[in-house]
Order: structure tokens, then sequence, then C-alpha cells
């Protein structure tokens, strides 16, 4: 018998009589762009749905919380991934409190770069406080750093949730953060580091 591979469902990783058996653990992810990529069968019993939506990088399981005194840590259904890494990141740096937790004012959750130039990036940001008033915008250098510089004149409204960083030299590693303000407190989220292009 020959595998005419276009068993319906299965993306390919189907055997010759059209089950999946080639697909590692239960999980039969069909997903258009990585099919039958989900190895990782060390972690107790599968729950497909986690597999599948991790194609669209979310977090799709059910939503948790611990509270503690210093305040709530929360991760919500359908939350990024990457927004969650960069939570956990600046809960691990500077505890659950002030300027992290989910009931109190923090810093930008989830910041990231886009449309990266020779001489420009923009400074893309989400997870925001709902106590935020403004935001200011922070670079430097990642070699030889000379100190962090403010890339915003006027402060950034609290409702955008973007940045153009312009001035910046070709072929440097640059990093930056988005830092939220409150009642004169300011908090800053993770650094993300870029490196502008020659």
């Amino acid at each position: 018998m020959s595998c005419n591979n276009q068993c319906e469902n299965c993306n390919g990783c189907q055997d010759c009589n059209c089950s999946c058996s080639k697909i590692p653990c239960g999980c039969k992810d069909v997903s258009t762009t990585t099919p039958c990529g989900y190895t990782l069968c060390t972690t107790g019993v599968e729950r497909c749905d986690d597999a599948e939506c991790a194609e669209c990088v979310s977090y799709c399981g059910t939503t948790f919380q611990i509270e503690t005194p210093q305040g709530t840590v929360k991760v919500e259904s359908g939350e990024r991934l990457d927004q969650i890494i960069q939570k956990l990141a600046m809960f691990s740096a500077l505890g659950v409190g002030a300027c992290t937790a989910d009931n109190v004012h923090h810093g930008p959750y989830n910041i990231y770069a886009e449309a990266i130039d020779t001489d420009k990036v923009t400074i893309v940001w989400g997870g925001v406080s709902s106590f935020t008033e403004s935001f200011n915008v922070y670079y430097d250098t990642v070699v030889a750093p000379t100190g962090w510089t403010q890339a915003n004149v006027n402060p950034v409204n609290a409702i955008d949730t973007q940045y153009e960083l312009t001035g910046l030299t070709s072929g440097t590693e640059y990093k930056i953060k988005v830092s939220s303000l409150f009642s004169g407190n300011y908090c800053d989220s993770v650094e993300i580091l870029i490196t502008t292009l020659i």
C-alpha cells in the first residue's frame, strides 16, 4: 500500500491508513503553520486545547491567581504568553507588590519592538495598569552604556500603546524600557534589547 499523504486533518503527519499515529502524545494538532509540532510528553496528562492554542501564542488554561499581602499575581485565560513571561520576570526581579502586582499600579507587562530600522524603532506595549496616567520611554546602549535617556519630550498619553524612537545609530544594540506614571511614582517595564539595522 502506498501513502497518498492526503488524509484529511492530519497535514502530512498520518500513516498509510490515514490515522494520525505519527503525531506524538495524544494531541492531534492540525495547525496550518506548524502541524504536528507538539512533542512535549513528559508533563503529565495532555490538554489538547493548550497545545493547539500555543500556535496563537496565548495561554488557554483556566484563569488563576495568587493573593499575597503585597498584591495579586494573576494569569488570565487568553493572556499572551510573552506578556506572562515578562510579568513573571518582573515578579522574579522585584518581588510581588508595588510596580509589579496586578491589583496595583505597575509597569507595562508586555513590551516589544516593531519596524526596526537603521536609525529608529517602534516600541509597542500592552498589559497596562488601569492606574497609569502617562508613559515615558527610555533607551541606552548595551555596549558602553552612558545612562538612560528619555526619548519623549512630553509624556506619552496613557491611552497610547506605541512610540517611535528615532535618532538611533545604525548597527547598535540598545536596551529600551517603558515607564508608567501614577501619583508621581514611576514603574518600569522589563528592558527589551534590539539592534538597529546597518
